[in-house]
């Protein structure tokens, strides 16, 4: 376990990577990729201030992106840029084993992972996270000084059942009750992150069936579709998550249901990713554990906050965002906290049961939030030999990170280019392009 970076002497110049997501989003606006690499840019300097606690001269930035987001694209290259960087960052679980690999073959040297956490922990590399529970309580929050007005009752849709869905889950509730002693918060694991037509019908049918008037998406891509389906065919109020999903999946309000996007909470990468890199440079980060980044009151510090209600304005009303302001202020000095159990993603404060909701069975099953094998988003070794933890194997091309930011989709964009073609606007553009044509065709063939 270190705190200094033993390979880079203190004046010098220090080179850190930060190895960012692959697959097709790239660094579009909005995604964590975006997020993160401009995190770097903020702190790693080529002048940086002695006044500012820092204990090196310079730091040069290295950037790093997979062909693809799987585990074996990172396998190759985490290792082989190890020797160019003093400090490593990755983001998510994909690079988790080519992480692990490179420190156990660099002892000497301190590595970074961003939304997976080693447990137990390896002594050079730190999980940084963020606090996944004040995710759901903040839109738990948000949901239930809503829908005080609105029938009160809301849900929180899980992805799949493990520690860092359930946090969210458990969150969610919990901050309900806080905002709305007398509303009901139901829950739901629909077992996947990805895109499930069936099963998507299936939860927006049971949700709408329980008349809820808001719903908090905690499965990445398949909460963003099923809340599509709910604002678009219901008019219920959805709550984003990751990123600003308003702008992200509903394509700047071009894609229907936009005006029933309240907020979303988002997880800035550019905080974190600066506030990391900061502490390296200053040579305060410890190897072998957990850094936890959550909400303040200070914005420019703040790794989770609240997205703009864009077009839902008439609901989250100015009065709901001075609450909101308030809550963010007690849950930053510790006068709000989540009643969340971090390692397990259980409820600590609803009695005897595990879970801050009311969960809905799915098919004539029951949805349990019980301790699951199946844990996606830490290693489950029992071994505290560093040189033998290993990550939890899991099938790469079905896993997806629960919280992945995605730019607008081909399909949105068609979708975006059909209305406006088929719009009014669109149609008498059309009509004078035709009459253009007709009027200046007989000069083109002269």
């Amino acid at each position: 376990m270190f705190t200094t970076l033993t390979n880079a002497n203190s004046g010098s110049n220090v080179n850190i990577g930060l190895v960012l997501q692959g697959g097709p989003d790239g660094t579009k606006e909005g995604t964590e990729n975006a997020l993160a690499l401009q995190g770097l840019k903020d702190a790693c300097l080529p002048s940086l201030p002695t006044s500012s606690g820092y204990q090196y001269k310079s730091c040069t930035p290295h950037t790093y992106t997979p062909q693809s987001e799987t585990l074996g694209a990172y396998s190759g290259l985490i290792p082989s840029k190890t020797g160019e960087n003093d400090f490593m960052m990755a983001l998510g679980y994909f690079p988790s084993k080519a992480i692990q690999t490179a420190a156990n073959s660099n002892g000497n040297k301190l590595f970074g992972i961003v939304d997976f956490e080693f447990t137990p922990p390896v002594g050079n590399i730190v999980s940084v996270m963020f606090s996944e529970d004040q995710i759901g309580y903040l839109a738990g929050l948000v949901a239930g000084e809503v829908a005080k007005s609105r029938g009160g009752k809301v849900a929180v849709i899980g992805g799949v059942d493990q520690p860092s869905v359930r946090r969210q889950v458990n969150g969610f509730g919990s901050g309900v009750k806080i905002a709305c002693s007398t509303c009901i918060a139901y829950g739901l694991y629909s077992g996947t992150f990805e895109s499930d037509p069936k099963l998507i019908k299936t939860v927006a049918d049971l949700l709408t069936e329980k008349k809820v008037s808001v719903v908090f998406n905690a499965a990445s891509i398949f909460g963003t579709l099923t809340l599509k389906n709910l604002t678009t065919q219901q008019g219920i109020y959805a709550i984003g998550s990751g990123s600003d999903e308003w702008v992200t999946n509903w394509a700047y309000g071009s894609v229907p249901g936009s005006e029933h996007v309240l907020t979303s909470v988002q997880t800035d990468y550019t905080v974190l990713v600066r506030s990391v890199v900061q502490s390296v440079l200053r040579a305060n980060l410890t190897g072998g554990g957990t850094v936890f980044y959550g909400v303040n009151t200070d914005m420019r510090q703040s790794a989770i906050k609240l997205a703009p209600a864009h077009e839902a304005g008439g609901v989250f009303t100015k009065e709901v965002e001075e609450k909101m302001r308030g809550y963010v202020k007690d849950m930053t000095v510790g006068k709000l906290t989540t009643g969340v159990d971090h390692k397990s993603g259980d409820s600590r404060s609803s009695g005897s049961s595990s879970t801050s909701v009311q969960l809905l069975p799915l098919n004539g099953k029951p949805s349990s939030s019980s301790p699951s094998s199946n844990n996606h988003d830490s290693n489950d070794s029992n071994d505290n030999n560093n040189s033998n933890n290993k990550s939890t194997d899991r099938d790469e091309n079905t896993v997806s990170s629960p919280r992945r930011s995605h730019a607008p989709s081909n399909k949105d964009n068609l979708d975006r280019l059909g209305r406006l073609f088929f719009s009014p606007a669109g149609l008498l553009v059309a009509c004078l392009v035709v009459q253009v044509v007709d009027f200046i065709g007989p000069w083109m063939v002269l």
